[in-house]
């Protein structure tokens, strides 16, 4: 392994600071609470916090009643250091909705669900985090995962300089990481970022639920580097060789959020026609080409989205070109996952044509929340003299389609769309408040 950069940068902690969490406007002081029919006012003893954090399925456990829902929400935190099994399922109230960036700070846009569930989330932007002008007309979200964001601070284009921050809407809690200069800048780079939610169930010493590790990609002279930084180590590792494949820098720029499955273990990242796959235990990687078209469809390799299935399972979310023939007109959205046995073994095909105008002439994916199963999409639709572009949201398990916001199409609407979902504790947390809030 290379030996450690010298820069003072690179072993710098984070700077930490606090801001206006979407979830405070929410919070109330329980000892204000009315007392209701079904709360006999017992504590939440140590015997129970043990039973509590056997359950696998907290969310389910929360839904048995008014009570639990407030234990478990109240002791989200703790009892989300207990690793658990994958839910094996969908939930749809994760999903937020998206964040878009044009000209100014990415702003986000809300489904209807989680505007109902969170007022006040349709005038959010990254600005009302913070006070202090981190996030200006310059900063690009680069990654988002299990509530987290990873935003790109740099101000020029050019800048090697990499400034980068990890923040948590939801808490309100903003990382200022070390910046990577000098002989540690870099330029075309892929990241993802891991949490508490990402650890093997047989972990033996969980992480605190706050925790998140930001791992970099990045090209060197002939050959793929990694890095990372750890929120319990408050530094950036040595930089490393990645063995066995690489990316040219053209195929990193092309490279979508990456997707991280086995317990942590492994990062895909999708390059235009293929998956870049990355052993975070060995840092060995290999390139595995993405599914061809099938029974007759042909899918637009362009137009793909990686995701997670609700049991750990790789899958790829594509768009067949559409036929508009108005006697046959179909849009069809194929889920195809990757198995143990054998890559993108199995394949599930969704119709929804029937939830869109009927003078659609584009349509364009843009986003999957693995652990809500919502794909973002956008659309064209309109003659020449009048186009106008949508977004729309897919819930596969229900098959739902919803759309969230339409534009005049003078221009790009959807140039940089990220999607966001909550983290497990954030979502736990959520689920007592508001108090009029409806049962799950």
């Amino acid at each position: 392994m290379p030996p450690a950069p010298s820069s003072s940068s690179a072993v710098a902690a984070a700077d930490p600071r606090g801001g206006r969490g979407w979830l405070s406007a929410l919070r109330r002081d329980p000892s204000k609470r009315a007392r209701r029919a079904d709360d006999d006012g017992t504590p939440l003893t140590d015997e129970l916090l043990v039973i509590f954090t056997g359950v696998p399925d907290l969310v389910r456990c929360a839904a048995t009643c008014r009570r639990w829902r407030r234990l478990v929400s109240a002791e989200a935190s703790f009892l989300c250091r207990t690793p658990r099994r994958r839910p094996g399922r969908f939930i749809a109230p994760l999903a937020l909705g998206f964040f878009n960036h044009q000209m100014d700070v990415p702003r986000f846009v809300p489904t209807a669900d989680a505007s109902s569930r969170f007022p006040g989330l349709l005038q959010q932007s990254l600005s009302t985090l913070v006070d202090d002008g981190l996030f200006d007309g310059s900063s690009q979200i680069v990654a988002s995962r299990n509530g987290l964001l990873v935003i790109d601070l740099r101000g020029r284009k050019h800048d090697r300089a990499l400034k980068l921050c990890v923040c948590n809407p939801m808490a309100g809690v903003v990382h200022v990481l070390p910046h990577l200069g000098g002989k540690d800048g870099l330029g075309h780079y892929a990241c993802t970022v891991l949490t508490a939610d990402d650890r093997d169930e047989k972990t033996i010493d969980p992480p605190q639920s706050s925790y998140f590790r930001l791992v970099l990609v990045y090209t060197r002279r002939g050959f793929t580097a990694s890095r990372s930084y750890s929120s319990e180590e408050g530094s950036w590792s040595e930089w490393a060789k990645v063995t066995n494949a690489r990316l040219g820098k053209k195929l990193m720029g092309l490279t979508h959020s990456g997707v991280v499955g086995r317990g942590g273990r492994l990062v895909y990242w999708l390059s235009k026609n293929v998956v870049f796959v990355l052993s975070l235990e060995t840092l060995q990687s290999a390139v595995v080409s993405m599914p061809r078209s099938g029974n007759g469809q042909k899918f637009d390799m362009a137009n793909t989205l990686l995701g997670l299935s609700p049991n750990g399972m790789l899958c790829a979310i594509q768009i067949g070109h559409m036929s508009l023939k108005p006697a046959n007109r179909r849009v069809t959205i194929r889920i195809t996952t990757c198995t143990d046995r054998c890559w993108w073994d199995t394949e599930e095909l969704i119709q929804v044509e029937q939830s869109l105008p009927a003078d659609v002439g584009n349509i364009r994916l843009q986003w999957f929340c693995e652990k809500s199963g919502a794909v973002f999409f956008s659309t064209i639709s309109g003659d020449s003299d009048h186009l106008g572009s949508e977004m729309y949201v897919l819930n596969i398990k229900t098959r739902v389609v919803d759309k969230l916001v339409s534009h005049d199409r003078n221009s790009n609407p959807w140039g940089y769309v990220h999607g966001y979902e909550m983290d497990q504790t954030a979502y736990l947390a959520s689920l007592a408040e508001p108090e009029g809030m409806e049962d799950m």
